[in-house]
């Protein structure tokens, strides 16, 4: 990380107009000024900036609140930096509520693209993603910062005072080494999904070898079965046989059964028609006396018909005479009414004109007095209009009211709406306390469990180490053994060898020698005998010697065996402590992290208590409410007189109104008069018209001559009465003429039919004989057929009980092939799972090896092991060069413990001029300042150069004061050696003398209004 640009506002002491800091116009420059100006302050707004983490109290988690300059409600810090090459920029800001009862914050990273000559933005969905996006790209957290690049005031000895296992982190940090705990996890993990998958398949196998135990039984099972089947399916064709002879005649006997209802309908049907026949019979009888009746009154009937005939006749001619007679009365009617409809028609519109005349006369007397009001009228309608402006100016005050009265209610509801929302908050937070007590109280023992896991894993590691040393010895007895065996057979073979040259010496009667091919003469030979002599005593002694060896070896091989048993009988209730520990670890872990949340949840329940208690909230729409209450006591507004001068208003319209119609009634007026005269005129020639008779002259004569030729007309009401009731007596004398001849014309069919009627009758007699026989006849034969059902009923019976019981067995057989089937499945199942299982154990192992191989004790610890003595000798050139070599300092990783053995550590040993070991604490001020320095810059190196993102700045805010002249000098040139490993050093001082060393200087000045300032010098 190389800075580039600073831009911050209300930052400490430094206030809105606070110039901005370039990095790019200096490599090393002296950031200084007196004490309390506002140097650290912006070393300060880079961390908080990018970090979130600067100067604050003890206790305090986050620095905020004590960063933001006094008096000011917002604060922000802008910072640009580069990254191997890209360029970023972090924007924070924290702001406070005029109260200063609530915060708020925001943050923001952005990546620039030189191509669209733009940042785009990098900001996560909310800050704590966000802070790990800018954590992840820079590449270290706050506390490896200001352990290594950056000395903060107060703080050189950072790295010096802290635990060797809190240094060994840093260093993992710095050398990045985090990533071996995540490839240690992820080995963990995948070890973890390995155990359960192999438990799992063995599992899987128990299920499946349990599964297999029945298999026999199912063999079993299923061959009975298949022979009850073949049992049950003989036995079930034998009674579908019998059920079906039964079925069979159970047909036939219900084919007879529906024949005699057949034969039953057939009788009655019958019956039936032979009622019907002789209704006909007697119908006919009735018809055949009737005409008899009739023929024996024929002359009766015919003097009665023809009389009827006369006087029909007689009435058609007075009915002709009777309608002209009614036509000429009708018409005298219709003149006569005429007449009286014309004189009623002007007598009614003399009326009418007489009455409409009245009333316009009326209407005109009672039109004058109101003309008399228009000028009164004028003058209300003018009042009315003033009262209508008013009204509008104060309904404009009623609304502005309104409207405030409204803001009001708006407020009153989100002031409620903020208090239930808080209320909220608070129950959530007092159910998450409750839930955390809750789980803190399950978690108590944890630190308990911890150190007695942490014990056994210590005596697991001392164990692990004997056990690794009795394989060392057990694979020396080995190799050993190994030698002696070869040796012993190899001298064995020697032995013989010998052996069988000392036979052939023996058994040579001269010639060449065995052993070296001369001429064998007595006395070589025996020089050569004494020598194979001596070799066979020899060998014979060294294969004693080799067995006994063996002997002790195997007895030395078999003590470490019982030992090596014991080591791993007591190793096995030990394994998987390390996994338990990191379990714990991260428990514990988490359960600090609920006590700090825990912590937190109560303070921010007790302010949200404080805040609805006080009604610390909405205090912006609380000061609104009171200004609109002001405001609404400032506009005034009478209710009653707005009332007064609306009513007043509303006659306006009236007004208007009775304007109008006193300007229509002046119209109405003159109209009014010239209807009444000429009405006037009209009377009078209706009057005329009515006296002399002259508008229905004609009528009167029409009448007169209508009366003469009704008299000429010969028509006697008296003789047209006597016809029309002797017609009436008479009326039914057609009637019998028509019967009467109907009789004579049928007679004697009717006789016939009658005769015909009653053949049928006698036939259909015949045949219901015959059918009531064949009746009797069926019901003997169907008298068994109940008995025949029941039997078939039962029957069946039988076949569906057979038939389930086969469904059943069936079923069965079904099953148990199923059953059988799936076993051969569960076969190759197992040896699925038996394959899987070795495999899942064959990775368990692999990720257990990669597990230790990438854990602390690993690679990283190697790692750490190979980079120690760089840091070493970085930190001693330096302190060689401060100290004029009157000072060393050595890092020690291993310490001998108590019990016996060694243990990981990263211890740090000063030694002074005389080279004797001191405590850290027993050195001076300027001493100790010099090796915090030395080590810290030889770490500020080494984060330089390491793989990955590359902090390429370092910061020194510390110290100088402690050194005299000659120090300062030496620092200076500690600093300007190490150059050259950076982009940007910064140096803040007070120190004058110091100043001058740099040919780049921040000035820095406080004034007591604006704030700080600083000006760059020398660029």
């Amino acid at each position: 990380m190389v800075p580039v640009r600073l831009e911050l506002q209300n930052f400490l002491s430094y206030g809105t107009d606070a110039p901005v800091l370039d990095f790019d116009t200096f490599d090393v420059a002296c950031l200084s000024g007196r004490n309390g100006q506002g140097k650290s302050a912006l070393l300060d707004a880079i961390t908080w900036s990018v970090w979130g983490e600067a100067r604050k109290s003890s206790g305090k988690r986050k620095p905020d609140d004590e960063l933001i300059r006094i008096g000011s409600r917002h604060m922000e810090v802008t910072f640009t930096f580069d990254v191997e090459g890209a360029r970023y920029r972090v924007k924070r800001s924290f702001s406070r509520s005029a109260t200063g009862k609530t915060t708020t914050s925001d943050l923001e990273f952005q990546l620039y693209e030189p191509d669209k000559e733009a940042y785009q933005p990098l900001t996560g969905a909310h800050q704590r993603e966000t802070q790990a996006i800018i954590e992840d790209t820079v590449g270290l957290d706050y506390d490896t910062f200001i352990n290594s690049a950056f000395l903060l005031q107060g703080r050189s000895d950072e790295f010096t005072k802290k635990s060797p296992s809190q240094r060994k982190e840093i260093l993992v940090n710095i050398l990045n080494l985090t990533r071996y705990e995540e490839l240690a996890q992820g080995a963990r993990e995948k070890m973890k999904v390995a155990r359960d998958e192999a438990e799992r398949q063995a599992t899987e196998i128990d299920r499946l070898n349990e599964a297999l135990e029945d298999v026999p039984e199912w063999k079993e099972e299923r061959s009975t079965v298949q022979s009850e089947i073949k049992e049950k399916t003989d036995a079930l064709e034998s009674l579908r046989e019998e059920e079906k002879a039964l079925t069979e005649r159970l047909a036939s006997l219900r084919a007879k059964a529906q024949e005699a209802e057949s034969v039953t309908a057939t009788v009655k049907d019958l019956d039936e028609r032979l009622a019907s026949h002789r209704e006909e019979v007697e119908e006919l009888q009735k018809k055949i006396q009737g005409a008899d009746d009739l023929l024996a009154r024929s002359e009766k009937i015919q003097q009665e018909y023809e009389r009827y005939e006369e006087l029909q006749e007689e009435r058609e001619r007075l009915d002709e005479k009777r309608d002209l007679h009614r036509g000429i009365e009708k018409q005298i009617e219709s003149k006569t009414s005429e007449l009286e409809r014309r004189r009623n028609e002007l007598e009614k519109k003399l009326n009418r004109l007489q009455v409409e005349r009245k009333n316009n006369q009326k209407n005109l007397k009672e039109i004058r007095p109101k003309l008399s009001r228009k000028s009164d009228l004028k003058e209300k309608l003018e009042a009315a209009r003033n009262a209508k402006a008013k009204a509008k100016e104060m309904a404009e005050r009623r609304d502005q009211r309104e409207s405030m009265k409204e803001s009001l209610s708006q407020i009153e509801t989100r002031l409620v709406g903020m208090r239930q929302q808080l209320q909220g908050e608070l129950d959530a937070l007092k159910e998450r306390i409750r839930r955390e007590k809750k789980q803190l109280a399950r978690t108590d023992a944890l630190s308990e469990q911890v150190e007695a896991v942490k014990v056994k894993l210590e005596r697991k590691e001392t164990l692990d180490s004997k056990l690794e040393q009795v394989k060392e010895r057990g694979t020396k007895i080995r190799e050993t053994l190994q030698e002696y065996s070869g040796e012993v057979e190899a001298r064995k073979e020697e032995r013989e060898e010998a052996e069988a040259t000392l036979e052939r010496l023996r058994t040579s009667d001269g010639g060449a020698c065995p052993t070296c091919g001369t001429d064998l003469t007595a006395s070589h030979a025996e020089q050569v005998e004494e020598t194979l002599q001596a070799k066979l005593r020899t060998t014979n002694e060294r294969i004693k010697e080799l067995e006994q060896n063996i002997e002790s070896s195997k007895t030395k091989r078999e003590r470490l065996l019982t030992k090596y048993r014991e080591i791993e009988s007591e190793l096995k209730p030990l394994d998987g402590s390390a996994e338990k520990l990191a379990t714990l670890l991260e428990q514990k872990r988490a359960r600090d992290e609920n006590v700090r949340s825990l912590q937190s949840d109560r303070q921010s329940a007790a302010e949200l208590h404080r805040k609805l208690q006080e009604k610390a909230y909405g205090h912006e729409l609380r000061e609104k409410k009171k200004a609109i209450r002001k405001q609404m006591s400032e506009i005034a507004f009478d209710a009653e007189a707005f009332e007064t001068l609306t009513n007043r208003a509303a006659q306006v319209d009236r007004y208007k109104e009775q304007l109008r119609e006193i300007d229509n009634l002046e119209g109405r007026r003159d109209e009014l008069e010239r209807k009444i005269e000429d009405q006037e005129r009209q009377i009078e020639n209706l009057r005329e018209s009515l006296d002399t008779g002259k508008a229905f002259a004609p009528l009167p004569k029409q009448i007169e001559q209508l009366e003469q030729q009704l008299s000429n007309v010969d028509f006697d009401p008296q003789r047209f009465g006597e016809v029309k009731n002797t017609l009436a007596d008479l009326k039914e004398a057609a009637g019998r003429m028509k019967d009467l001849v109907n009789a004579q014309r049928n007679r004697d069919d009717w006789k016939t039919q009658r005769e015909r009627v009653r053949e049928k009758i006698e036939a259909e007699k015949e045949k219901r004989k015959e059918l009531q026989s064949s009746l009797a006849t069926l019901n003997e034969e169907i008298q068994g057929k109940a008995a025949v059902q029941n039997k078939q009923e039962r029957k069946a019976e039988e076949v569906q009980s057979a038939e389930t019981s086969l469904n059943e067995l069936q079923k069965r057989l079904g099953m148990l092939d199923e059953r059988l089937d799936q076993a051969r499945e569960d076969r190759k199942a197992i040896t699925a799972a038996r394959k899987a299982r070795k495999e899942a154990k064959r990775q368990q192992q692999l990720y257990k090896h990669l597990r230790r191989a990438f854990g602390k004790h690993g690679i990283p610890s190697l790692i750490i092991e190979e980079t120690l003595p760089e840091i070493e000798e970085r930190a001693n050139v330096l302190l060689d060069r401060l100290t004029d070599g009157k000072m060393n300092v050595r890092l020690e990783t291993l310490k001998d413990k108590k019990t016996g053995g060694t243990k990981e550590t990263l211890e740090i040993i000063i030694t002074d001029e005389q080279g004797v070991p001191r405590p850290y604490e027993t050195f001076s001020g300027g001493e100790s300042f010099r090796v915090n320095f030395a080590l810290r810059l030889a770490l500020a190196q080494l984060l330089a150069e390491r793989s990955g993102v590359r902090v390429r700045t370092l910061v020194i805010d510390e110290g100088f004061g402690t050194q005299d002249r000659e120090g300062i000098e030496r620092l200076v040139e500690a600093i300007q050696a190490v150059r050259e490993d950076f982009s940007k050093i910064l140096v803040i001082t007070h120190l004058q003398e110091l100043k001058q060393a740099f040919p780049v200087r921040i000035e820095v000045e406080k004034d007591p209004v604006t704030g700080s300032s600083f000006d760059v010098i020398g660029v």
